[in-house]
């Protein structure tokens, strides 16, 4: 029952960043807001690189200041999560007017802000639903039910405000509140499904670590005489996060601008990459713990790469599609294996700031590839700027090729 406890909380926030980020007001910001899908969708991404430079330097202070707090990690839990479903619901007030611009990007920046920081401090808690032998099965099922969460909020999306000429509350089309109450439908999911997970930690007790200053902690994490097995795994991680942060935040833009979907077309993709994604993260648990981590990485890696370039040189829609299938089907088990592998590295009392530097590896350079694909999309092509990607995977597939991870992760344990 744990373990399904624990996926509830990947069922709670998956549809803010497919439906928030990717695939609905991404692209309305773009289109409706903006004007202009190319200068929107640079804006967007530019945003995105701002917010992940601001929590990769607050998440990894945050994240070791918990550790040296009773119960610190988990009121960070519930106040990061708790904001981020309230800032959600501001995304309504974003009106289809140039004169939103800089409210709906400040929503957004703000929204995915709490969300990372409530994604680190829920991933931190692993641990506490699962035991060695079937860890990676949870983390798994947690990404499979994410996935699959999302089909009934597109399709209640479909069914009630995009398809009906009259939607449900007789919405104003013209002002397009029948896109912006989704932020409500998002936010009222998310609070409803995370309640669960807080109810159990809110009565659970964590320790305090021995107080320690928190930059000489978060260096004996990752340094010790050179780097650490923690600090080398986290170098690889920070580049193939990075291109998997601009395929998320851009897929809906990318689409729009490139291919010419629509809403209902991009709701139809999203629909079924996302039941592909479910049964692959599902998939993908039970490969992870029979193979090891690393070689689900390795692969997943390797298969992005070439994903990327067919999405490149794809030339309709339907070409397009089978490419986001590929990244469905590798999405879900790489982020699992990611995380499965840092709490295998990790001691109980370093959790905090262990994934606060997982999220820091994440986001400390992830500006680089929203900004690089957001520079390269305004001046030169939308099309052609989603190569500036591949880059981050083959050097993040080359540092972690070369790390015995699984020999020195059993002689941690």
């Amino acid at each position: 029952m744990k373990k399904i406890i624990y996926g509830l909380f990947d069922v709670a926030n998956s549809p803010f960043t497919i439906i928030i980020i990717t695939f609905i007001f991404g692209p309305y910001f773009a289109k409706e807001i903006v004007g202009d899908p190319v200068k929107g969708a640079a804006y967007w991404q530019w945003t995105a690189g701002l917010c992940a430079i601001t929590i990769a330097i607050f998440g990894t202070i945050l994240g070791s200041i918990s550790d040296n707090i009773k119960n610190g990690r988990k009121y960070f839990f519930i106040l990061s999560t708790t904001l981020c479903i309230a800032i959600t619901t501001f995304f309504y007030n974003a009106m289809p007017s140039k004169d939103y611009i800089l409210f709906t990007l400040i929503v957004f920046f703000l929204a995915n802000f709490f969300y990372e920081l409530s994604q680190m401090f829920y991933f931190s808690y692993l641990n506490d639903f699962s035991d060695k032998k079937n860890i990676g099965y949870v983390s798994g099922l947690g990404f499979a039910l994410g996935y699959i969460a999302i089909l009934p909020v597109l399709y209640f999306v479909l069914e009630f405000f995009l398809i009906p000429e009259v939607t449900l509350f007789s919405l104003d089309k013209s002002s397009f509140e029948h896109i912006r109450i989704i932020a409500y439908v998002v936010a009222i999911w998310f609070l409803v499904f995370s309640l669960p997970i807080v109810a159990i930690i809110l009565d659970t007790t964590s320790k305090q670590s021995d107080e320690k200053k928190i930059f000489k902690s978060l260096k004996e994490l990752i340094w010790n005489n050179g780097f650490t097995v923690k600090g080398k795994f986290l170098i690889a991680r920070l580049f193939y996060a990075d291109g998997l942060i601009v395929l998320i935040t851009g897929g809906g833009v990318y689409a729009t601008g490139v291919h010419g979907f629509n809403t209902k077309e991009l709701l139809v993709l999203a629909f079924i990459g996302n039941l592909i994604a479910a049964i692959a993260a599902f998939i993908g648990g039970y490969l992870n713990d029979r193979f090891g981590s690393k070689k689900v990485i390795e692969y997943c890696l390797i298969g992005f790469i070439l994903t990327i370039l067919l999405m490149v040189i794809s030339r309709n829609k339907q070409e397009f599609f089978v490419c986001v299938m590929f990244v469905a089907i590798l999405a879900g088990p790489l982020q699992s294996a990611s995380r499965v592998l840092m709490v295998n590295l990790l001691d109980e009392e370093d959790l905090g700031k262990g994934f606060g530097l997982f999220t820091f590896s994440a986001r400390s350079t992830s500006f680089i590839g929203p900004l690089l694909v957001g520079t390269l999309t305004f001046y030169i092509s939308q099309k052609y700027a989603l190569l500036a990607v591949v880059p981050l995977f083959f050097i993040g597939y080359y540092l972690f090729k070369g790390l015995k991870l699984d020999t020195e992760i059993n002689s941690i344990n």
